[in-house]
């Protein structure tokens, strides 16, 4: 079994193999988990000694590494008393084959998809005859598409049904906010579904200035609404928030008191707050605004990921609105 550390190893490994255990060992600490740099060498050697973690992979771009021919399968079933044996067949086959680097069975109007990957079109033609003749009394339907890679993902793991359902409600809330025409509407009514859905003591958007030297802050929701005070202007070189922006990085801690990228220690403790999420808007490869929470409760992963989602998100919408207009602050 697997418990909430090894899902947070498992889940950056996915998204980089090449984190080293120090890396590693320094995500897990600013998410709350107090582990040594040998304890997450433990842990990796015994996910590997379990098969937990069966290797180490690079994602490779086809287009780039090579000139090989991708053709991606699609296929309709004939159905009758042999049609599970067949499947098991096609099942064996496509795990066996060294053409085939993806399968799934589908549900809709066709049944089963492949992706092959051939050295050449002579090859394809072969093994394509090959695969006809092999599953011919399967087949009602046979379609072969050519296809370029757009991207190429890690598997994602732990994609459990709650973890569904909230990605489900953020693109729900996402889509809520177009009923905005005001854009400054639109903003607050973000910060008000940050307080509400992340369960945020407060939310705010600052935005850069136009001569990237300092954020402004422009809305707030929860516990504090103003804008006008002690972090309405804040330099790009300084404090958390301006580091966001200079990097174009996110932030994120469960140990907001102990913190030292975090200032007012003694205000934090009073308040009795333990995480902060920062996460960039950006546009063009460069932060111009930062979305920011903190929260009285520790945010696990999942949490800290669905964040980075509703930002990236944000980004993407918003992009019209950063093109069009001359958003930066004076």
């Amino acid at each position: 079994m697997v418990d909430e550390i090894d899902r947070i190893i498992l889940s950056q490994l996915g998204e980089n193999a090449r984190m080293s255990s120090q890396e590693l060992q320094k995500t897990l600490d600013a998410l709350g988990h107090s582990i040594t740099d040998r304890g997450v060498r433990h842990r990796l050697q015994r996910l590997e000694k379990n098969n937990t973690i069966l290797g180490y992979s690079a994602i490779l771009n086809p287009s780039l590494v090579s000139e090989k021919i991708n053709r991606t399968i699609i296929l309709k079933f004939k159905f009758s008393k042999k049609t599970p044996e067949l499947i098991d067949r096609l099942t064996t086959y496509v795990v066996d084959s060294h053409f085939c680097i993806f399968s799934s069975r589908l549900s809709g109007d066709y049944d089963w998809i492949c992706h092959f990957v051939f050295d050449s079109i002579e090859q394809y033609d072969l093994e394509t005859n090959n695969f006809l003749n092999r599953f011919g009394d399967l087949i009602s339907d046979f379609r072969s598409y050519e296809s370029n890679t757009i991207k190429s993902s890690p598997y994602m793991i732990f994609d459990e049904q709650e973890v569904k359902e909230r990605k489900r409600r953020i693109f729900e809330i996402l889509e809520s906010l177009k009923k905005y025409d005001n854009m400054n509407d639109r903003f607050q009514e973000i910060v008000e579904c940050i307080v509400k859905y992340f369960g945020a003591f407060f939310a705010r958007v600052w935005f850069v200035d136009k001569q990237r030297k300092h954020l402004i802050l422009k809305f707030s929701a929860g516990k504090y609404t103003q804008i006008d005070g002690e972090f309405s202007k804040v330099s790009i070189n300084s404090l958390k928030i301006g580091h966001i922006a200079k990097t174009n990085k996110p932030v994120v801690s469960n140990d907001v008191v102990n913190d030292s990228r975090i200032k007012l220690h003694d205000w934090a403790k009073k308040e009795k707050l333990k995480s902060f999420a920062g996460y960039p808007l950006s546009y063009k490869g460069q932060a111009v605004a930062v979305v920011a929470m903190f929260s009285k409760k520790k945010l696990n992963h999942v949490d800290f990921e669905l964040f980075g989602l509703f930002s990236e998100q944000l980004s993407k919408e918003l992009a019209g609105f950063f093109e069009t207009k001359d958003f930066l602050s004076e």
